[in-house]
């Protein structure tokens, strides 16, 4: 399962673990997440809106608060919570207060 958790007050998301929908280049799940979180991750990077830690199964992402960085999590949260709606036994999206 792949575990992603919010935490708004310190502009951090991690995300980590394994889909296990499918078999390595089928899991259509893990590529949702992967696309969505390299989109983000990406334009935070060129944009220096903050920085990221990537190694296998593990990203952690840590914003710059302002209203496009804002935007992008925000954008990256309801994405994945519509994707946990579907795959509730694949993703958990959490947010920590």
């Amino acid at each position: 399962m792949i575990q992603v958790t919010f935490n708004f007050k310190k502009n951090i998301v991690t995300i980590k673990g394994h889909a296990d929908f499918d078999q390595y280049g089928k899991d259509i799940v893990c590529s949702a997440v992967s696309v969505l979180t390299q989109f983000v991750s990406e334009i935070i990077k060129n944009e220096n809106l903050g920085d990221f830690k990537t190694k296998d199964g593990y990203l952690k992402i840590n914003w710059s608060n302002n209203e496009l960085s804002d935007k992008l999590i925000k954008y990256l949260h309801d994405a994945l919570k519509s994707i946990e709606e579907s795959y509730p036994d694949n993703l958990k999206v959490e947010v920590n207060k």
